[in-house]
């Protein structure tokens, strides 16, 4: 072969570009696919947002099939909650939360509780007021926000790890919670819960008309650790108000020592803003 370089004829000029441009517009097209903003499938109950593009005075309720920019701020009213949807994962806000997502693959939740599903690996960053937390993974995560700024980071069912700027990281296993705190954030205490009694109690996961596409996973889920439990749970996971303090019911015989009920905390009546309007209490 000849080691000069091809003759290029102006008759194939035309051609090239046309071919040029084609591949440009079906990378960007590709990559806009990719990067693809949530959308409401599901609303029910009283769903507003805000948007940094307009006067944040102004709230909105939410529209079926509206697609969710990365400045829009979505609140829930108490027993609301929406589903939304990607080309590669699900997100459920529930009631009193108030969310938004900066990008395709990541939520930033002020207050209130999220799940996410997807059966295929991605990236996700989780954050809070305070907190961050990247998942490199697949499953179905439940996220709680707490009133010290971190957030409980729930593993229904998942594969996969979960990073903190000073907590490095750690596997994820099913129905281990995980306290995400503080800034730069690390790991707080570790929780097993009983994923049955998450299944029946959690809106999140039941009060939708259609079943998560990882649901038969979360049964498996449910059967091993059903397998491995010995013993009934004797207490339940509370708010954390601060980093020092967990809280935790304790019911039954072996009650342990310095457990004391809850006091739930005064309502949140300020409607001049909506995080706080939407503020939960529990």
């Amino acid at each position: 072969q000849s080691s000069f370089p091809s003759l290029v004829y102006a008759s194939d000029v035309p051609t090239i570009l046309t071919q040029g441009l084609f591949l440009v517009y079906s990378n960007y097209y590709t990559i806009f696919l990719c990067a693809e903003n949530p959308r409401i499938t599901y609303s029910f109950g009283t769903m507003e947002f805000v948007s940094d593009d307009i006067n944040a005075s102004e709230v909105n309720p939410i529209q079926e099939n509206q697609q969710i920019k990365a400045t829009t701020l979505l609140a829930s009213g108490k027993g609301s909650r929406c589903e939304l949807t990607t080309n590669s994962a699900l997100w459920r806000l529930g009631s009193l939360s108030f969310a938004k997502w900066p990008n395709t693959n990541e939520l930033w939740l002020h207050s209130g509780s999220a799940l996410y599903c997807s059966e295929t690996n991605n990236t996700v960053v989780f954050s809070s007021r305070n907190s961050k937390a990247t998942f490199k993974g697949k499953g179905t995560i439940i996220i709680e926000a707490l009133h010290n700024g971190g957030f409980k980071f729930i593993p229904v069912e998942a594969v996969g790890t979960l990073t903190t700027s000073q907590g490095g990281d750690q596997k994820v296993q099913d129905g281990r919670m995980l306290l995400i705190l503080d800034s730069p954030s690390y790991f707080g205490d570790a929780y097993d819960l009983d994923l049955m009694l998450l299944l029946r109690s959690s809106r999140l996961i039941n009060s939708y008309p259609n079943p998560l596409p990882t649901f038969d996973q979360i049964g498996l889920a449910i059967y091993v650790q059903q397998l491995k439990l010995k013993g009934k749970y004797d207490a339940l996971i509370g708010n954390a108000p601060t980093l020092e303090k967990l809280e935790v019911w304790a019911f039954g015989k072996n009650k342990p020592k310095g457990s004391k009920d809850l006091i739930p905390e005064k309502k949140t009546r300020n409607k001049k803003k909506l995080w706080n309007r939407f503020l939960p209490t529990d």
